[in-house]
């Protein structure tokens, strides 16, 4: 009789690499992509160019990775998405990690707007953002977490999340933001109270604090709780809401008080709610 030891494998992971360099005239310069990861590059009439990024795996679990690079040149304007929501599955063990990296030329603008990240039950996010730009870029970044599928009943979830935000300005470090989540948190006010959805805005820009006052009246909402603070040409948002839906609609109307550009294309929401 012969016995033959279990075969041992490994579950399959998704890697996605993408690099993107414009110059000052918003020509390609270098493009790379490699993995799960793509990048779509649209041009529209009287908007920035518009960078979408898809991840084909069609979302991440414990042991994925994502990097994405993305650099301007003096002058450039790019505004980047993502095709969809990202999902964040159940981890076996680990978790997916999500790095960018944003490097702005003198006078460039960039738009970072990528669509909602979802966590599910057991899931494990590691995310980190690094951005390096000249003293007189402009920098607006959104970034929205849902907490569980509301469609499949699932609330006070169990995940694990470390979310990370490095910005230098000019040489110079002017933010470091790192959330850490262990989930589920006592249902108390001082937290997350019955949120399901958060989200942080920022604006780095010369004229960062002049958009406050717009930025501030376009989130005042019925069912979103919005707080802002801007100082020394940054502007910061905190946005919480018991409902995803209602915060994507503050999100929007807040993008259009403090930019004349419409929003990416790749965005589901209904316009007579922004306008």
């Amino acid at each position: 009789m012969t016995l033959h030891a279990p075969i041992q494998q490994r579950a399959q992971r998704s890697h996605g690499r993408t690099i993107l360099r414009l110059d000052g005239g918003e020509r390609v310069i270098e493009l790379h992509q490699s993995g799960c990861s793509k990048l779509f590059l649209l041009r529209g009439h009287g908007a920035p160019r518009e960078a979408v990024f898809v991840n084909t795996a069609g979302g991440l679990t414990g042991g994925d990775t994502l990097h994405a690079r993305v650099a301007l040149g003096s002058g450039a304007a790019l505004a980047c998405t993502t095709q969809a929501a990202e999902r964040i599955y159940r981890s076996a063990g680990g978790a997916a990690c999500v790095s960018t990296e944003l490097e702005l030329g003198r006078g460039a603008t960039l738009a970072s707007l990528p669509q909602e990240t979802i966590l599910f039950d057991a899931s494990r996010l590691e995310r980190r953002l690094r951005v390096e730009m000249a003293e007189d870029a402009k920098l607006v970044l959104v970034e929205m977490l849902t907490l569980g599928r509301a469609a499949m009943g699932e609330r006070a979830i169990s995940a694990a999340v470390n979310d990370g935000r490095m910005i230098r300005r000019g040489g110079r470090l002017i933010t470091h933001d790192v959330q850490r989540l262990t989930l589920p948190l006592p249902a108390d006010p001082a937290l997350l109270g019955d949120g399901t959805a958060l989200a942080t805005m920022m604006v780095v820009a010369p004229d960062a604090e002049d958009r406050a006052v717009r930025l501030r009246a376009a989130l005042s909402s019925d069912g979103v709780e919005a707080a802002l603070s801007a100082w020394d040409g940054r502007l910061v948002a905190r946005l919480l809401s018991p409902a995803p839906h209602l915060l994507r609609r503050a999100l929007a109307r807040g993008l259009h008080a403090i930019s004349p550009h419409n929003l990416p294309r790749t965005w589901a929401i209904q316009q007579e709610e922004t306008a």
